[in-house]
């Protein structure tokens, strides 16, 4: 489905990432992992056209989204999360999750003015109420961000990124600062939207106990460059990996 071959970033003398090659299947929950420093967003700020690389490309569906200007991926059915919420705190819930959808009205806005979007409107609002019952949502959407606890942040800007039915979501480290119960949560979403939606996801997340037990496969990467590839019971006997996590030296 989406095919990262040979990408290289530089940020001046830095190199972030380094001859990256990631094929990413149809359907699965392929998370990259890694120590924080490690190239992971970066990578995903190159696939979604907000960093350009040094050389590479990035193939989705036979084509190659580096050609593409960030605004216009989405079209592609991508879309993506960020490791810091980036939710409109002027808007309430589903004015947010309306966000994820509004780039599909083909009008201006004189008719948005004039009520002609009126139809666009009601199928939205099929899609947002269906999307809000899915992830408990429903009786929030009148609140504003403000008024709301961190987890339930967390589950609107996943309402949003799937509210549009993409194809392939990039979530960047969706349960950080979520506690136990509210991971478990997200853990029930991603393998809801993943079966039910089939919505194929490429996951960066630091929590190692949701990456097991949610991923098909798991890419680990350290200082821009893949260091291990395989099923997460691969990963997790694998001694790169160890050393890299636990820094266990040679002797040891």
């Amino acid at each position: 489905m989406l095919e990262i071959v040979d990408i290289s970033v530089k940020f001046g003398g830095l190199v972030a990432v380094k001859n990256m090659n990631i094929k990413i299947e149809k359907g699965k929950i392929h998370s990259l992992i890694g120590p924080n420093g490690a190239g992971k967003t970066t990578l995903f700020n190159v696939i979604t056209g907000v960093v350009k690389p040094i050389n590479g490309k990035v193939i989705y569906k036979n084509k190659n989204l580096l050609d593409l200007k960030p605004e216009k991926i989405i079209y592609e059915g991508i879309t993506r999360t960020f490791q810091n919420l980036q939710l409109f705190n002027f808007l309430n819930v589903y004015e947010n999750i309306y966000t994820g959808i509004a780039y599909n009205f083909k009008g201006d806005i004189k008719q948005i003015l004039s009520g002609e979007s009126k139809k666009f409107d009601e199928e939205i609002k099929i899609k947002i109420l269906e999307i809000s019952e899915l992830l408990g949502l429903k009786n929030r959407l009148s609140s504003y961000p403000s008024q709301l606890p961190y987890g339930v942040l967390k589950r609107i800007e996943i309402a949003r990124a799937i509210v549009s039915e993409p194809e392939l979501i990039l979530f960047d480290e969706p349960a950080a600062g979520l506690n136990t119960q509210e991971t478990s949560e997200i853990e029930d979403i991603f393998k809801l939207i993943n079966k039910e939606k089939q919505i194929t996801i490429l996951l960066v997340e630091h929590d190692m106990s949701l990456v097991m037990k949610i991923s098909d496969k798991i890419t680990v990467m350290n200082f821009g460059e893949k260091i291990a590839e395989g099923t997460p019971d691969e990963i997790a006997n694998n001694t790169q990996v160890i050393k890299v996590y636990l820094g266990e030296t040679e002797n040891a």
